[in-house]
């Protein structure tokens, strides 16, 4: 999925000269000559990042940047040069670049790269913040590892949502609430079959799945022959 952005500027060259380049580039791009038009159009299409010019006409930059801000949105400031004592006072109030102008495209590519990178990140932790407090809210079967690994798969399964859902997670995980009816085992037996659960996950690579189980590979492979796993 194609980063997005949202140029709002009351200059119709700019906006067709930075958003051909940012198309150009591969990014998705929406534009608004004006602060109102300019929030429409942030909460129709969410952008990753926002490039806010500092002058329009009907609403002043900062007071475009809070509201901006007060949505979600992560902004980049275009400013001429008289403007350098405001941009610093908006970076104060969460701007996360400026830059004046003239725009030089690249610097500004180059911006707007970062920023998009950081969203990126801060979306990913919140999806894994949000597969452990599933996870830790169910019954969990397996130990640290294996939750690591059903935590990964989900987020990449997730990639491009806003969250991840409970189709996201293993079936035999989904069920989740309450207490598992007891089954009586001999240890031997729990043993057993977590060695080859840990086996077939890792397809039979004895190497990996002794240093997830905690052991030698030796111990692993004499386990292996004394309950006659076939794997």
């Amino acid at each position: 999925m194609a980063d997005s952005i949202l140029l709002i500027d009351n200059d119709a060259d700019v906006l067709r000269a930075v958003g051909d380049y940012f198309e150009g580039i591969g990014y998705d791009v929406g534009r608004a000559d004006a602060a109102e038009a300019g929030f429409e159009a942030f909460d129709r299409m969410r952008p990753d990042v926002v490039i806010l010019d500092l002058h329009l006409p009907d609403l002043g930059g900062v007071d475009v940047l809070e509201r901006l801000r007060s949505r979600g949105g992560s902004i980049i400031l275009l400013t001429g040069q008289g403007d350098i004592e405001t941009a610093v006072r908006a970076m104060q109030l969460g701007a996360e670049h400026f830059v004046t102008k003239p725009v030089d495209l690249n610097h500004l590519a180059a911006a707007t790269a970062r920023v998009c990178a950081k969203v990126r990140l801060m979306r990913q932790n919140a999806l894994l913040r949000e597969a452990l407090e599933r996870l830790l809210s169910i019954p969990w079967p397996g130990n640290v590892r294996e939750m690591r690994h059903v935590v990964e798969r989900a987020m990449i399964l997730a990639r491009g949502a806003d969250q991840i859902g409970v189709e996201d997670v293993p079936a035999d995980l989904r069920k989740g609430g309450g207490e598992r009816p007891h089954r009586p085992q001999a240890l031997a037996e729990v043993e057993r079959l977590h060695i080859e659960k840990t086996l077939r996950f890792h397809e039979g690579n004895r190497t990996r799945a002794a240093h997830e189980l905690g052991i030698s590979r030796a111990t692993l492979i004499n386990k292996i022959k004394v309950y006659g796993l076939d794997i």
